[in-house]
């Protein structure tokens, strides 16, 4: 191996074998793929190595070939399109002027911007028959003498009278080459490509909006590395991508948003390490992409919106420190991650939204949070987190919303205490944690709403005096905590529903709430005449059609009429 041809010829050697092994691990290596570009078809095979390795795409043998008809350098757009017995529409567009191939002996010319309709007859195309039972037209596009492509939009709704909205083009295998393009549309809303399998764009381009390029094309399961040096908007770019099961590592330096990226992709079991140092967008990026088992450390120094995340990600069991230093939205970006198990430490001190954030993490058994003290939500943070013993430490000096914060987290036994003195949300704060036996004495001086806040709470005995003066619902507040004793004369003068408050409170001997003044039952709980004397004392007066039911108290046959007249002399009717 003494001469440079030697040499050479050994190196190319060398990368034609790395090339085959990359491939054999389920990572695509395109023919025209640098060998500086292999790094990141390694790192791709590392991002997946904890599951699976990805099924390889594999033209079908019986797909007209389209392979040659497009290379790099060329100005031109062809794509496979399945014909089916009856109803093959198809519409495209073009910026600068250009032709049209059918594929059916039609060739037709366009002005720039003018979509371009056609109807196939399926006829036309004896001897293309498919396995999948479709015939076959190769489309071409080019541009007319003296013009240049620069756009291509195929979400366009053909003109066909009657035809609905949301049926399928034909589109099977896509291959685009253009350095003159800097629009092109595939994705979207406008038209469904639920057939498109295979997408290449060859050579350079001058596209900078990615934003729902494959969107939609439930069937994409191949994608090579193609030029996105200029991408700033990678939002929805493979959004409800399927069966995708692996993506190139893109050049995404410059690219701002990474929301909605990969929203339902499915199947979807790795991905590379993106360059993400200019994002400042990563809402819903991997949302319900339910094999992805772990994700690369990105860099996102910049981001400032962490909502939806990692979502529905049901297979991650560990996330890496990701930089969201300077992230102001956390809401539901971990939640349904039902394998995580374990999440560092996060710079969350810019943080104002935490809401769901944790939701139904049923792996999670603790949770290490660092600065919140700018949040102001915490709704749902950790509902339904059925292995959560304790609640973290938080600092929550300027959340007004706390409703559902440990809802249905049937193993929490204690929690810190909070500064909730901004709080006026309480609903379902601590419903469902039956496991739950005391609360320290949160300040709840703001509280409007304190709807089933204590709900199916069935360990609590009783609660310290909350301010609840300011409260108007307090409707199911203790529902179905059947052991609860005793409650503090909680201040309810000015609650307008008080709706099934005390429901199924049997063991509850004293509750003596002050400044009642509207419809309250206390049907089937355990108050004394003493106790009821004691109720009767702090009902408002003069209410007018308002009753007091207490039905099935052991107390209520031994009251006096004078004791009853208490409550009547107030305007009140008892039942029971």
């Amino acid at each position: 191996m003494g001469t440079i041809a030697d040499k050479l010829t050994y190196l190319g050697q060398t990368k034609s074998e790395i090339r085959d092994a990359i491939i054999s691990k389920g990572v695509s290596v395109p023919a025209n793929t640098t060998f500086r570009e292999y790094a990141g078809k390694i790192r791709a095979i590392g991002a997946g190595s904890e599951g699976e390795e990805p099924d390889v795409w594999k033209r079908p043998g019986d797909w007209l070939p389209i392979e040659s008809k497009v290379v790099a350098g060329d100005h031109k757009f062809v794509g496979l399109y399945a014909i089916f017995e009856e109803g093959n529409f198809i519409s495209l567009s073009a910026t600068g002027n250009y032709t049209v191939d059918w594929g059916d002996g039609v060739v037709e010319n366009f002005a720039s911007g003018v979509q371009a309709d056609h109807s196939y007859s399926y006829d036309a195309f004896p001897g293309t028959e498919s396995t999948e039972g479709y015939r076959q037209a190769v489309v071409t596009v080019t541009p007319q003498a003296g013009q240049n492509l620069t756009g291509i939009n195929l979400q366009c709704q053909h003109r066909q009278s009657g035809l609905n909205i949301i049926y399928s083009t034909g589109w099977l295998d896509i291959r685009i080459s253009g350095e003159n393009i800097v629009n092109l549309s595939v994705g979207g809303s406008t038209s469904n490509h639920r057939y498109l399998q295979a997408f290449c764009f060859l050579g350079k381009n001058g596209i900078t909006d990615f934003n729902r390029l494959f969107s939609g094309c439930y069937d994409l399961q191949f994608v090579p590395l193609f030029d996105t040096s200029k991408g700033k908007d990678f939002s929805y770019m493979f959004q409800l991508c399927s069966l995708l099961q692996s993506v190139p590592l893109l050049d995404t330096a410059g690219g701002t948003d990474f929301s909605y990226m990969f929203q339902g992709c499915s199947l979807l079991q790795s991905v590379p390490l993106f360059d993400t140092s200019n994002g400042t967008n990563f809402s819903y990026m991997f949302i319900s992409c339910y094999k992805l088992k772990s994700i690369p450390l990105f860099n996102t120094g910049k981001g400032t919106s962490f909502r939806y995340m990692l979502s529905s990600c049901y297979a991650i069991k560990s996330t890496p420190l990701l930089d969201t230093s300077n992230g102001t939205n956390f809401s539901y970006m971990f939640s349904a991650c039902y394998a995580l198990e374990n999440i560092p430490v996060y710079n969350t001190s810019k943080g104002a939204y935490f809401n769901y954030m944790f939701q139904s993490c049923i792996s999670l058994k603790s949770i290490a949070l660092s600065d919140t003290s700018k949040g102001v939500n915490f709704g749902n943070m950790f509902q339904g987190c059925t292995l959560l013993k304790t609640g973290p430490i938080m600092n929550t000096s300027n959340g007004t919303d706390f409703r559902n914060l440990f809802y249905s987290c049937p193993t929490l036994q204690s929690i810190p205490f909070y500064d909730t003195s901004k709080g006026t949300n309480f609903n379902y704060t601590f419903g469902s944690c039956p496991s739950l036996k005391t609360i320290p004495l949160l300040n709840t001086s703001n509280g409007t709403t304190f709807i089933g806040m204590f709900s199916f709470s069935n360990m609590l005995r009783t609660i310290p005096l909350l301010d609840t003066s300011k409260g108007a619902d307090f409707s199911t507040m203790f529902t179905g905590c059947y052991t609860l004793e005793t409650l503090p004369s909680l201040n309810i003068s000015n609650g307008t529903t008080l709706t099934g408050m005390l429901t199924n409170c049997g063991a509850l001997s004293k509750a003596p709430f002050s400044g009642t003044k509207n419809s309250i039952s206390y049907e089937n709980c355990k108050l004394s005449r003493t106790a009821l004397v004691d109720v009767f004392n702090k009902l408002a007066s003069g209410v007018t059609a308002k009753t007091i039911t207490i039905t099935n108290n052991w107390g209520a046959p031994l009251l006096t009429a004078q004791e009853r007249a208490i409550a009547t002399n107030k305007g009140w009717t008892i039942i029971g």
